[in-house]
């Protein structure tokens, strides 16, 4: 299902809506006559059938209510890991101009490295819903010069114990970011349930009794369309890395632009 949660918000958007009025034209031209034929109305009423209806959407309206703010909360979550990823660097980026010059640009280019590899590598991945090797490989190296550094005086002592706080909350935040990508997704299980709700609400509207069959339509479709929007709007907020309302690296891009980019420390 990677290609139906990597359409745009737009295409999405038409996908859904289509699929599920289009669906909802064809039960009424399917099964009216067929309802009619059985002499069901014979025991329902139209005030019966529409008691059942307002039911459906009521329990429908309460499970997609629950179900949009869940993956909403996913989203942020998401957000929030890659903002907090974004600040570690940031923090200890800053952090690493405590050290000796060369420890500094060692360790500040793997860094820069680093980041750049999460913007033009990771991200990409991200958007198909794939996970990247082993990527912290770019700042292993760093990170055996930090740990082998010993500190000579009490300031030096302080910045090591802050680069290494800030380097623990990077790796955290790391995984953190790479779990979103593929934990966050709704299960298929809640899939059925939001679904069969909404298209048990839609059939709801082919047992009513309507004479015309543009006015039968036209009220099945006034049902169907909220129930598109909805699924809709759970679909595209689904994967938070993924389709037409995703997550974005600008936090890692501001990051590159305005804190590594013009240090004189990363340039050759």
């Amino acid at each position: 299902m990677n290609w139906f949660h990597e359409l745009s918000s737009i295409g999405l958007a038409v996908f859904v809506l289509t699929l599920t009025l289009v669906l909802s034209v064809a039960g009424v031209w399917l099964v009216t006559p067929r309802v009619r034929a059985s002499l069901l109305h014979r025991h329902f009423d139209n005030g019966s059938i529409a008691g059942l209806l307002s039911a459906l959407i009521g329990v429908y309206a309460v499970a997609a209510g629950l179900t949009a703010v869940a993956v909403w909360q996913n989203m942020d979550d998401a957000a929030a890991d890659v903002g907090r990823e974004a600040a570690a660097i940031a923090v200890l980026y800053q952090n690493l101009g405590g050290y000796p010059p060369l420890l500094e640009k060692q360790t500040k280019r793997a860094l820069a490295a680093y980041t750049r590899h999460v913007i033009d590598h990771e991200w990409p991945m991200h958007l198909h819903g794939e996970l990247p090797p082993n990527t912290l490989r770019i700042i292993e190296a760093a990170q055996r010069a930090i740990l082998a550094f010993e500190p000579a005086s009490e300031g030096q002592k302080i910045v090591h114990a802050r680069v290494l706080e800030a380097y623990n909350r990077l790796v955290e935040a790391h995984w953190r970011r790479l779990q979103a990508v593929t934990d966050t997704a709704l299960p298929i299980e809640l899939w059925v349930v939001v679904t069969l709700l909404g298209l048990s609400a839609i059939s709801a509207c082919f047992l009513l009794r309507v004479d015309s069959f543009q006015l039968h339509t036209a009220l099945t479709l006034l049902v169907a369309t909220p129930v598109a929007l909805v699924i809709y709007f759970i679909a595209v907020s689904d994967h938070p890395f993924q389709g037409g309302i995703s997550v974005s690296p600008e936090p890692y891009r501001a990051v590159y632009e305005r804190l590594i980019l013009p240090d004189p420390a990363i340039q050759d």
